[in-house]
């Protein structure tokens, strides 16, 4: 996979870069999933999201340990479509799974890093229908990029959720993508628990992530008081810990 450029190449971010390759390389990449259900139905899924991790040494990196240096160097295009076709990969081994698939803002472009993918979806229309995927906020969306990427994915039958709204560039990215799914950011939860931000901010929040998109997740509930929270606002579909850590229900998916 043609992720880094040559070894001259210096700086932490490319030491973090070339770890990821070797990671890679030596198949110690893997992937989680965590539930998505319904607030007043826990049996009903939506889908499942797919989470990267890397093994380094004694120690598992969650991707906010990796990611943020890929997006600086603005190599997240290959490392989102090897993620993606990993999915796509899990989606075969387990026919009735739904998965969703994060890619980052930098990534939201029709262009020759996505054809081979786009040919593979159209050739396999039960994936496509069974996948999700999540366009990140950690950067600005281009509305012409944006938005010929998202109706190409549309046309071929794939959903789009807008992740982390609420903060960011997640306001652009909702605008431009007019997502299936918009997820609410995990962060606001917590600050209701800690006293910073009120359940009618919350409530408001709901509503506006409403007025753009059909279906709604709120990510972070950790607790009984999130759920009761969450069903106060009005939201219907919940992820986080509470419902259960990430897990791993599918057949292993190696990275080569």
């Amino acid at each position: 996979m043609p992720l880094i450029a040559p070894e001259a190449k210096t700086g932490p971010d490319w030491k973090i870069a070339r770890e990821v390759v070797v990671a890679i390389e030596e198949d110690r990449l893997f992937f989680r999933h965590e539930v998505i259900r319904a607030i007043d139905a826990p049996a009903d899924v939506l889908y499942r999201e797919t989470l990267v991790r890397m093994k380094a040494a004694d120690m598992v990196l969650p991707p906010g340990r990796f990611i943020p240096a890929l997006e600086r160097l603005s190599l997240m295009r290959p490392f989102d479509c090897f993620v993606l076709r990993r999915t796509l990969d899990a989606l075969r081994a387990v026919p009735d799974a739904n998965l969703g698939c994060n890619i980052s803002a930098q990534s939201v472009r029709d262009d020759h890093w996505w054809k081979s993918l786009f040919l593979e979806l159209a050739a396999a229309p039960d994936l496509a229908a069974r996948l999700i995927v999540e366009v990140t906020e950690s950067a600005p969306v281009s509305a012409v990029d944006g938005a010929a990427f998202v109706r190409r994915l549309k046309d071929l039958g794939v959903r789009v959720a807008v992740d982390d709204f609420g903060v960011g560039f997640s306001a652009d990215a909702a605008r431009m993508c007019e997502p299936d799914i918009i997820k609410v950011d995990r962060s606001f939860l917590r600050r209701v628990r800690q006293g910073s931000f009120t359940a009618a901010e919350l409530n408001r929040l709901v509503r506006a992530a409403r007025r753009i998109a059909p279906l709604l997740v709120i990510e972070g509930v950790e607790t009984a008081d999130d759920v009761l929270i969450a069903r106060n606002a009005g939201v219907e579909w919940i992820q986080g810990y509470y419902l259960d850590a990430p897990d791993v229900p599918f057949p292993a998916i190696r990275s080569a």
